[in-house]
């Protein structure tokens, strides 16, 4: 009975064109430092709208956002205490994870790789915290039935 839902679903995923391979982005090319601030390098800035693959460790946060988690270049415990994010490095990554929209992910301790579309610049989430840098995972088309994955644990 659910064997055409299904197959369509893989039917247009195979017909789509195929996506553009992920770039790979470290942690270590997010800025450029000057005497007075941090700065967007010119290596990320080229990489807005883009995929990108990044390796980073999910912070572990006494109120993790909805969502999503942060990524970062080393494992964190944020205890926000009031300070919102203020625990994370200046280069934490906010990976929202659209199929988990409004839930809070479990915490996973290894390292992991999140590929999906970079965005920068100041957002607000439903909570009211700030993120300056975003990774969208890829996930499947909206309505689609197939599943894929989303983030992988490294060995």
């Amino acid at each position: 009975m659910y064997a055409p839902v299904l197959l369509v679903g893989l039917l247009l995923l195979s017909d789509a064109a195929p996506s553009p391979a992920p770039e790979p982005l470290s942690f270590h090319e997010f800025f450029e430092s000057s005497a007075s601030a941090l700065r967007p390098s010119a290596r990320l800035l080229a990489l807005v709208g883009k995929r990108v693959r990044l390796v980073g460790y999910m912070a572990r946060m006494e109120s993790p956002p909805k969502g999503g988690f942060f990524l970062c270049a080393s494992p964190v415990l944020a205890t926000e205490a009031g300070g919102g994010t203020a625990d994370l490095p200046p280069d934490a990554v906010l990976v929202v994870v659209r199929s988990a929209a409004g839930k809070e992910l479990a915490h996973i301790r290894r390292p992991l790789e999140v590929t999906g579309v970079l965005e920068l610049g100041p957002a607000v989430d439903e909570d009211g915290r700030l993120s300056r840098v975003r990774v969208v995972l890829d996930g499947p088309a909206p309505g689609s039935t197939a599943e894929k994955p989303l983030v992988h644990p490294r060995p």
